[in-house]
Order: structure tokens, then C-alpha cells, then sequence
């Protein structure tokens, strides 16, 4: 078996890797050739990476909601000195149930992604696709991912049908898009100057404009479909009962002086009541029908008056340049890497760590 001298076995194991200052200088400026080359292979590797990565670009759109209108502002009055009585006003009519503060919320639902995949765009290149199918190309190219999910049975390019109001049944190709969309479109609003930003940050310049600018017309047509179903429903109740009422009014009408020229010379007591019901009749239609056409005016009033104004501060804009990578800071760190390694590789030559360890290895065998 083999044997260590005496020299070798008498050093201490806690001082393998200690230096001298001086030692540790000159060591690193005699290596200084092998840490620039391990530091320009490092910074090659980063370079290759900084390029792989996909770039990512970011817009942003503000619109500033509407907040109050007259009877708002009178009704939350009445609420704020109810409020001293202990009366509890917030369930009554004039308060909007979504609310500014809610609106993130509605970029954030599975309805809007699902509507928003399925939107046409343009790419930077001139390229056309849906959302969709940018985010997610759904062609036959190998990949890591469809190599894992061979052979499944979940089928990616079918969508099942959701009945509306019912529960959402998605494929596995719109589960990825909704949490893919869900991390890349955001709101926020600002709760001293109440204005919301839409952001969106998409691989491309110009999808981002047009998505962030699709998340604000969604969400502006949302709240006003919110805001105004009750008057619109109002309205065309009024509209299809207002064309009855002037059918009615109209026949009865035409009844009276259809009546009125065929009775014309005659007399008598029973054609004097088949008279008067007639008169009735078209005094009863021309009520109605009065009633229900200053009723229709109203509820035209009325949709006017829940329609919310949406004032767009900033558009979206195509940006010019891109947030990520960060291709500089990339290359840096790897060259920061590769220099702390070839430091690290000329101190460990100098200290002989490889052969130190052998040396314990042999001493461990011989014990």
C-alpha cells in the first residue's frame, strides 16, 4: 500500500487553499491570459444567449372613465348624510356595481381571452394571424413541448362548445393561452387620478399596439354593455309594445270613420252604441299609445344618460424600441461569470487543490 512522507502528511488540512495576498496578485496577473480567455468564451456564451432569447416589446394605453354624472353626484349627497343616520344606502339604485377599481378585473377574465385569440393582427413583418396563432403557432414543427405531449388524447386544435351562461370547457391549446395572455396583458388603475393603463407585451412591436388597443375597446364596450342592458332591455320592450299600441291606434282609427261613412244618414239608437264603442275603443288606443310613445322617448333618454364617456389620454403606440432582453446586461454578467471562473481556476492551480485532494484521498485510503 502506498505511503505518504512525513512532509505531506503533517499538513494542515485547513491551509490547502490559503494564499498570501502578494501570492494571490501575482498568481492572477501570471494566469492573466487564461482569465481573458475563459472570460471571452464566457462572454461568447452570453452573446449566443442574449440573441436566442426572444425579444419582447411593451405598449401601453390610458383611458380615464367616466366617474359620476348629475344623479350620481345628487344620489351620493343623499347617501353621504344618510350615512349620519345609520342608513346604508350602497344597495340602492345610482350605484354601479363595477366600479373603476374592478376594471382590471375584466382584462383578467376568461371570456376576454377567449374573445381576444381568436382577433386578426399584423405582424412587424407584414405577416396576418390571429392572436392565437401568434402566441401559439399551431403548425407541425418538432418541439420539446409536443414531444412530451405525444401521444395524448386531449385534442389541441378542437374547441368544445360552451353553451352561454354555462361552465367553459377549454382545450389544453386555450389553457395555455389564457395564462400566456393572462402574465402579458395587464391594468392598473391609478387611484388619485382614477386614469387606468393598459399594458401589453407581446414578442412583436405592432402586436402589442394592436392588443393593448383591442384590451381597451373590450374593456370600454364592456362597461358600457354593463352600464346601459338594463336601458337598452327598457328600450326595446318600449320599442315592440309602442308598435302594437300604433297598430291598435291605427285600426281602431280606420274602424270610427269606416263606421262614420257607412252610417252616415242613419239613426239609430243601436248604431248610436256601436258608435260610442268605437269612439271608446280609439280613445283607449290614442292613450296608450300616447303613453307608451312619451315612455319609448324616455328610455331613449334614459340609454343616453348610462352611456359612459371614456376619454382616451394616450393611445396605443407601436414602440420602437424593446423592454427584454436586456442584451448588454446578459453579455456582462456571463463576462462577469467567466472571470470570477478563471480567476478561480488560476488560484486553484496555484494552490495545487487537485493535488491536495489526492493527497487526502490517499491519506483516508491508508487510515
Amino acid at each position: 500500500m502506498a505511503t505518504l512522507t512525513e512532509s505531506e502528511t503533517n499538513r494542515p488540512a485547513n491551509r490547502w487553499l490559503t494564499l498570501p495576498p502578494d501570492v494571490v496578485i501575482q498568481s492572477v496577473w501570471r494566469g492573466r491570459l487564461r482569465i481573458l480567455v475563459i472570460s471571452a468564451l464566457f462572454a461568447g456564451v452570453g452573446v449566443i444567449v442574449a440573441l436566442c432569447l426572444q425579444p419582447e416589446f411593451i405598449s401601453e394605453a390610458k383611458i380615464m372613465p367616466e366617474m359620476n354624472n348629475g344623479s350620481g353626484d345628487m344620489f351620493k349627497r343623499l347617501a353621504s348624510v344618510a350615512g349620519f343616520a345609520g342608513m346604508d344606502l350602497s344597495d340602492a339604485e345610482g350605484v354601479d356595481a363595477v366600479r373603476p377599481d374592478l376594471y382590471p378585473n375584466v382584462l383578467q377574465s376568461t371570456p376576454f381571452v377567449l374573445q381576444l385569440i381568436d382577433k386578426p393582427i399584423i405582424t412587424t413583418t407584414g405577416q396576418q394571424a390571429t392572436v392565437g396563432q401568434f402566441l401559439l403557432p399551431d403548425d407541425d414543427r418538432w418541439s420539446l413541448k409536443k414531444l412530451l405531449e405525444f401521444g395524448r388524447k386531449d385534442d389541441l386544435k378542437s374547441s368544445p362548445t360552451n353553451k352561454p351562461g354555462g361552465p367553459v370547457r377549454l382545450t389544453s391549446r386555450q389553457q395555455e393561452l389564457v395564462e400566456d395572455i393572462g402574465k402579458r396583458i395587464s391594468a392598473k388603475l391609478d387611484t388619485r387620478s382614477r386614469i387606468i393603463t393598459i399594458t401589453a407585451k407581446m414578442p412583436d412591436a405592432n402586436v402589442a399596439a394592436s392588443v393593448a388597443q383591442l384590451s381597451m375597446d373590450y374593456l370600454t364596450q364592456y362597461v358600457t354593455n354593463y352600464r346601459t342592458e338594463k336601458a337598452r332591455q327598457d328600450l326595446q320592450f318600449y320599442t315592440q309594445r309602442l308598435h302594437e299600441a300604433q297598430k291598435r291606434y291605427q285600426t281602431a282609427q280606420f274602424n270610427v270613420f269606416q263606421y262614420n261613412d257607412q252610417h252616415k244618414y242613419y239613426v239609430v239608437q243601436a248604431a248610436t252604441m256601436d258608435k260610442q264603442r268605437r269612439e271608446a275603443e280609439l280613445s283607449i288606443a290614442q292613450t296608450v299609445y300616447s303613453e307608451l310613445s312619451r315612455q319609448f322617448e324616455q328610455a331613449k333618454l334614459k340609454l343616453q344618460e348610462r352611456t359612459p364617456i371614456f376619454k382616451v389620454l394616450e393611445p396605443a403606440q407601436v414602440p420602437l424600441k424593446r423592454t427584454s432582453p436586456k442584451r448588454a446586461i446578459i453579455v456582462l454578467v456571463f463576462s462577469g461569470i467567466g472571470l470570477l471562473t478563471g480567476i478561480m481556476y488560476v488560484l486553484a492551480r496555484q494552490a495545487d487543490v487537485v493535488g491536495r485532494l489526492r493527497i487526502m484521498v490517499r491519506s483516508t485510503t491508508v487510515e
